[in-house]
């Protein structure tokens, strides 16, 4: 059998066909299928098993970093979002960077000399290798914090203060910069917010006022970086390193930074690489060595005639200042020009490849950069950073002088606000909005005050394990400042929401059997973990408790009086008061009306409770005696429930005289007719009478409506006596001859005695035609789904 000539010819119409049919398989209703086929269930499942096995093993071959060392495994419990698949996602980037550079080496090759001779050039590809950590994975790495001279402190019992010992460059002085501030009160919508106390952006005021350098603001000619594969990376590791360096940058005019931040076992995480480039040298920095010592670079960096050009500054500005104690003036952020440009992606990668045709890896992205030695992939990808970028802000520069409408300016103020952003500590953070926006946290919860309420929403906890979900959100942030790790790393938060959902009684082993990856510190500490959440659990269910018994003396009649204020502070009932006063203003302001505090005192006021129909209550704080004194409104509120009561009942009797008057109106009417038909006795009809039985009558019931009694009128009895009949008998002699009237004369009569009757809008007759039913509709293709009960 002959090989086909290219063995794409081959390969590429079955990996489409697999796609095809994956999108296909993707877009039915997989678990109602399998809910009807116990077999088909098996068979999708042995196959969903396949294909994660060959998932992870890309992850372990192609990328074994310390976060994706560990497989994923299979189920719903496992895989509950697509957070969940983002290390799978990493390596085949990673795969498919990997091929299209195969693919463009061989066009390259295949083509030789004549693709050198075009006018395109040729993209360079970073030599990366495929061994990340290679030589660290599956080993623990000595956590760094342990040999930094000023230990990392978590306690956040105070605002987050400068790092600074002098202020080079400053337009202000170093006292008044690292000054305790306390802020004044803020109003948004017409709500006081008072924030707490903070020390600000020690060069806020530097970075507002300094000017950039003229030659910002002028085109130039691009200066095309050094040659990468001749040139290297100078290691700074030491002191005498590092002030060499110093000296180098203070002679250029422009710089490129960048850092390579780890927070995976820290809490707040720790800057390990800082990378520093100018037109003809690089230099990496261990910052994990030279922690306490990098002070010196604020004579650099706050140096306003040099340009520090960086991309995505957002982060980078608070981790410079909450580890190293640096800030930066006269930023350029080329993240900014990418936007104001309309870059189609605004990701250093698309700078790099555009601009100075250089393609760099993703999987560096996800890297433990805390090992040392760096391996001489990782080495390169963290040079690449920053080599090309001052190259790439020129050219970006002078697309910005080009493309007018003050784009530059625009760029440099955004590049301004991004540089006075500052550090905070969660228990500090501000609640005003247009200061919130430049501070960063430890915790950036959209509800600071239940930042747990985010996993709630994401993992769909029900509303009653609120409790339990707190408890847990606070036992693991308190047990991951003590042991300097991130919260995902001492309990993430899958793990979080299977704990919350166990019932009592909870047990070491109910903990450890809760999901099928248990931390080191859960496991570690599963004992404490179960008593919190069985005290927890007690907790909720002895409220819950509470509030039922609360509820029965409600509906026993247990009146709110047998409450006990005799130990209410005078002060706390003095500032009630005050509240009180001027939520009556406020009602007075928008109601209309001054009647709202006729029946309240000058001190605190408690109000009974509505639905026991109690009178109001108010106490009042007897000077002379210095005891609390509660006065009863009940005998007020009673005489006005009668008063009311009363005149309910005279608009009840009203509307039943009313309708008596319409049913005289409909016998009069008879009357006539039969007059008509037979001259008999003149009968006058019986009125009826409607009593009224004042002892059954309901206090509580507020309006009574008179039900109508719709039945068959009975007939009148023929043997009714004379004596039950009232009024005068009809006089023959002197009665109308009713069979000499001619029709017309009768028909006018009949006209003359009618009355006419009342309408009833009520009535029948008034409801006019009914439109047609509306015909239920019909839900096209499944409308439920089901599991078979007899799958084993």
């Amino acid at each position: 059998m002959s090989q086909p000539k290219d063995i794409h010819e081959a390969v590429l119409p079955k990996v489409m066909q697999t796609v095809r049919a994956a999108s296909a398989l993707a877009a039915q209703d997989v678990n109602f299928y399998k809910s009807v086929d116990a077999d088909l269930a098996q068979k999708i499942d042995t196959s969903a098993r396949g294909v994660l096995d060959i998932a992870n093993k890309l992850i372990r071959n192609v990328g074994p970093t310390e976060e994706t060392s560990s497989s994923i495994r299979f189920g719903i419990d496992n895989i509950s979002s697509e957070s969940d698949w983002k290390p799978i996602a990493n390596v085949l980037d990673s795969i498919f960077e990997n091929i299209d550079s195969a693919f463009d080496q061989a066009i390259r090759a295949k083509n030789g000399r004549k693709d050198d001779n075009s006018n395109s050039k040729n993209l360079q590809y970073l030599e990366d290798g495929n061994d990340v950590n290679s030589k660290h994975s599956g080993k623990r790495i000595t956590k760094p914090q342990l040999s930094f001279r000023v230990p990392v402190d978590n306690s956040e019992s105070h605002p987050f203060k400068p790092k600074l010992t002098c202020k080079p460059n400053g337009l202000k002085s170093f006292e008044e910069s690292v000054e305790l501030k306390s802020p004044e009160p803020n109003y948004e919508n017409s709500i006081e917010i008072v924030d707490p106390a903070f020390y600000p952006q020690p060069y806020e005021y530097e970075i507002d006022t300094q000017p950039y350098p003229a030659s910002i603001l002028e085109k130039s000619e691009p200066i095309a970086p050094q040659d990468w594969t001749s040139t290297t990376a100078t290691w700074v590791d030491t002191v005498e390193e590092l002030q060499k360096m110093v000296e180098e940058l203070k002679k250029s005019s422009e710089i490129a930074v960048d850092l390579e931040h780890h927070d995976y076992r820290s809490y707040y995480g720790i800057v390990c690489l800082m990378q520093i480039s100018n037109r003809d040298q690089d230099w990496i920095i261990d910052t994990l060595a030279l922690r306490d010592d990098l002070e010196c670079l604020n004579t650099v960096f706050t140096n306003p005639h040099i340009v520090k050009v960086f991309h995505g500054a957002f982060m980078d500005i608070i981790w410079l200042q909450r580890d190293l104690g640096l800030y930066i003036v006269s930023l350029f952020d080329t993240y900014h020009a990418s936007k104001s440009l309309g870059f189609p992606k605004f990701s250093l990668a698309y700078l790099l490849e555009t601009f100075a045709h250089f393609k760099t890896s993703k999987k560096y992205q996800l890297a433990d950069w805390r090992i040392r030695p760096l391996s001489p992939p990782m080495m390169a990808y963290a040079r690449s950073d920053t080599h090309f970028l001052l190259s790439i802000f020129d050219q970006l520069k002078n697309k910005l002088i080009d493309a007018g409408n003050e784009k530059l300016q625009r760029v440099l103020f955004d590049s301004r606000q991004v540089a006075k952003r500052r550090f905070e500590y969660t228990p500090f953070r501000p609640l005003t909005n247009n200061i919130n926006s430049r501070v960063s946290c430890p915790v950036m919860a959209s509800n600071p005050r239940e930042p747990f309420s985010s996993i709630m929403v994401q993992y769909n906890v029900p509303s009653h394990k609120k409790s339990v979900v707190e408890a847990l959100y606070n036992w693991r942030d308190r047990i991951a400042k003590i042991e300097d790790e991130s919260v995902r790393f001492v309990m993430p938060n899958q793990l979080l929401v299977n704990l919350a959902n166990l019932n009592q009684p909870v047990d070491v082993a109910k903990v450890l059997g809760a999901s099928h990856f248990v931390s080191e510190h859960v496991r570690l500490n599963a004992k404490e973990v179960a008593e919190l959440l069985e005290n927890t659990l007690k907790l909720a269910s002895d409220n819950d408790w509470d509030l039922v018994d609360k509820w029965n003396d409600a509906q026993n009649g247990r009146s709110v009086a047998e409450v006990d204020y005799s130990n209410i502070d005078e002060d706390v009932a003095e500032q009630t008061g005050e509240s009180f006063d001027l939520l009556c203003q406020s009602l007075d302001v928008l109601l209309g009306n001054s009647t709202s505090t006729s029946l309240v005192s000058k001190s605190t006021r408690l109000f009974s409770n509505i639905y026991d129909n109690s009178a109001q209550q108010t106490l009042e704080i007897d000077p002379e005696k210095s005891v609390v004194v509660k006065h009863d409104f009940g005998s007020e509120y009673n005489s006005r429930l009668v008063e009311v009561w009363n005149g309910l009942q005279e608009l009840e009797r009203s509307q039943s005289m009313t309708v008596s008057t319409e049913v005289a109106e409909e016998a009069d009417e008879e009357q006539e007719i039969a007059e008509e038909s037979q001259p008999a006795v003149e009968i006058q009809p019986i009125q009826p009478v409607i009593s009224f039985k004042e002892d059954k009558l309901d206090p509580n019931e507020i309006v009574t409506i008179r039900k109508k009694k719709h039945g068959v009128q009975q007939k009148k009895n023929p043997q009714t006596t004379l004596k039950q009949l009232e009024g005068p008998v009809l006089d023959f002699a002197t009665s109308n001859k009713v069979m000499l009237d001619t029709g017309k004369d009768r028909y006018n009569k009949k006209k003359e005695n009618q009355k006419k009757r009342s309408f009833d809008p009520y009535s029948k007759e008034s409801e006019g035609p009914k439109p047609a039913k509306k015909t239920r509709k019909l839900n096209e293709g499944k409308s439920s789904t089901f599991r078979n009960t007899r799958r084993g």
